[in-house]
């Protein structure tokens, strides 16, 4: 197999680090440099433009108010204290949460402030993984699953910038590895510093996130051939020596988190659909889908409204991706592929069984990294099916339909987040004119959104997997908001207790209900002055 080949199934079909691209036969090429470089920066602008769309100022959810709790701390020791000391999986993401501790300390703790901080990972992994290729960003502008994950305050937008930066550095290094003739030996100075800082900010994202790095560090150890790595150990060195200083101690923590106890919420373990469900995310799907307060109901009714979407959608993603795959397995070296699918399997099956053993769900978002090879190939399959008539209109029906899942993503009703700022609006203003309020929703999410847990008239009784009789030693409460009864209400006690008390849903928001007492009954409520 030619180099030219290989060149032009891993990326480098644009001029770029490796030297200048000559391939013939690129519909994504212009005739002149002038245009050329024009067209490629205007879809950069359009593509950054597109993303900073997905960052909302939506209400954060569960996991986003952890973020915002432990970045608003004011004091470093204490931030560092609590976050070595929790056993959720918060005490696994320790460079994310000390980045954005600091991000806030320049930014603020607002939704939109903190969200934004995905930004500083996603440009320059957008940048270096695209290689001058117009096809690479527009694959990704519309990415529903990258869309979704950059409005989200935690370590997945992190993780995505990170990965997109150290697979877009890597595949240079393997196409200079295999290129004779070329400029350059595997990467340059400056270049293998950046792939040093890609793969520290990968694993230390999170502790998943450097399941993902040791699987793109074996990945290239295994594609590029032994003589190349000896020919560029002398640029090496001190990244190298950095990445020993930085990921063994980080790997020790890692291991004593996991020794005591921290890990992912165990409100489910990981099966098949988990599997599925994680494909339909990274594929783009979830846009055009119900959204995941209904996803919960685990019936497959709530798909029949959107099925003529997804069924068309399903065709597109599935020709694009399968002309992807087939142009790179003609044209990347059979090493190159055996490496990266051993590595990359090996890192989703480790993560998927660790779920399975330890009663943990895995979705997309725990698959992040695998974002850039998606996105890489269905790239290739956009380019592959352009050169024909009938491709043109293949590609174009594939980028609008992302693109309006991606939109979906971010503007539908029922794709949004967890509406904790207006049920926190309510229980304040209950408990300023004296109601009895039960809150049984995340507590720290509560304390975000200056919500007093506490008992009587000065706070609401935080109320978590009640056990039968709970209510018996209890003042009866006026008012009461759930939200996500598989998870603070799992034995439905707290349900039955509503409907005995003849309770009726008042209010509604994304993932809540506001439930009072008809007709009115029971105890009168307390006054603010108790």
């Amino acid at each position: 197999m030619g180099i030219s080949n290989l060149k032009l199934a891993l990326g480098a079909e644009m001029p770029g680090p490796l030297g200048p691209g000559k391939e013939p036969g690129s519909s994504w090429r212009a005739s002149r440099p002038l245009l050329r470089h024009f067209s490629l920066w205007l879809t950069m602008v359009a593509t950054l433009v597109a993303l900073c769309t997905a960052i909302s100022g939506q209400s954060y959810w569960i996991d986003e108010a952890n973020s915002a709790w432990r970045a608003a701390e004011p004091r470093f020791g204490l931030f560092v204290s609590r976050m070595v000391s929790e056993t959720g999986s918060d005490a696994q993401m320790p460079l994310f949460l000390i980045a954005i501790w600091a991000w806030e300390k320049v930014v603020g703790a607002g939704e939109v402030a903190l969200r934004a901080m995905n930004l500083l990972w996603l440009i320059p992994g957008l940048y270096i993984f695209a290689n001058g290729r117009v096809d690479r960003l527009l694959v990704a502008g519309t990415s529903a699953f990258l869309w979704y994950y950059l409005d989200e305050a935690r370590p997945y937008g992190m993780q995505i910038g990170a990965s997109l930066m150290v697979f877009g550095l890597l595949e240079r290094a393997v196409v200079a590895a295999r290129d004779p003739g070329g400029e350059y030996t595997l990467l340059r100075p400056y270049q293998v510093w950046l792939l040093a800082f890609g793969l520290i900010a990968l694993a230390g994202s999170s502790l998943l996130g450097a399941i993902w790095a040791g699987a793109a560090i074996a990945a290239a150890a295994l594609a590029v051939p032994w003589r190349a790595r000896l020919l560029a150990a002398s640029h090496v060195i001190g990244p190298a020596i950095l990445l020993v200083a930085v990921l063994a101690p980080l790997g020790l923590y890692y291991l004593w988190t996991v020794l005591a106890g921290a890990g992912g919420t165990k409100v489910a373990a990981t099966d098949a659909q988990n599997l599925v469900f994680s494909a339909y995310e990274l594929l783009g799907f979830a846009g055009l889908g119900p959204g995941r307060i209904d996803l919960r109901a685990l019936e497959s009714a709530v798909f029949s409204p959107y099925l003529f979407a997804l069924a068309s959608y399903a065709v597109l993603v599935g020709t694009v991706t399968l002309a992807g795959t087939i142009h790179t397995v003609r044209n990347v070296t059979p090493r190159t592929l055996t490496a990266c699918a051993i590595a990359f399997t090996a890192a989703a099956a480790l993560i998927l069984i660790a779920g399975h053993l330890m009663h943990w769900r895995v979705v997309g978002r725990h698959l992040a990294p695998a974002l850039a090879p998606v996105l890489a190939v269905q790239a290739a399959g956009v380019t592959l099916l352009w050169r024909q008539p009938i491709g043109k209109f293949l590609v174009l029906g594939f980028l609008v339909m992302a693109l309006a899942s991606a939109a979906s993503i971010r503007f539908a009703p029922r794709h949004a987040k967890d509406d904790y700022r207006s049920a926190a609006a309510v229980v304040r203003s209950a408990l300023a004119e004296g109601d009895r309020v039960w809150w049984s929703a995340d507590a720290l999410s509560a304390l975000v959104y200056q919500v007093p847990l506490g008992q009587g008239c000065t706070g609401a009784l935080y109320v978590y997997e009640p056990q039968p009789g709970f209510a018996s030693a209890l003042e009866a409460p006026t008012l009461v908001v759930t939200s996500k009864p598989d998870i603070y209400d799992p034995g439905g006690v707290l349900a039955a207790f509503l409907s005995d008390q003849h309770f009726r849903i008042t209010e509604t928001f994304q993932a809540f209900q506001i439930w009072r007492r008809t007709p009115p009954a029971g105890p009168v409520p307390c006054s603010p002055g108790k």
